[in-house]
């Protein structure tokens, strides 16, 4: 699980272990929560949106 973290936040611009540990040390429930909406989006269960300075998470093809 914590490589699959590590690859998302290498993806969002933090490269180096500093930044990685940094990130995670931080943040940590937030860097795993956005790990796992990241690799829902690329799966393509959910579909993702930009609103402004916030991202929106839904799911593909709306609640029935």
């Amino acid at each position: 699980m914590s490589e699959e973290i590590v690859g998302i936040l290498k993806k969002e611009g933090a490269c180096s272990r500093e930044e990685l540990a940094s990130k995670l040390a931080e943040k940590p429930n937030r860097a795993i929560l956005m790990g796992y909406l990241r690799c829902l989006v690329d799966l393509g269960v959910i579909c993702s949106k930009d609103v402004g300075r916030a991202k929106l998470y839904s799911l593909k093809g709306g609640i029935k």
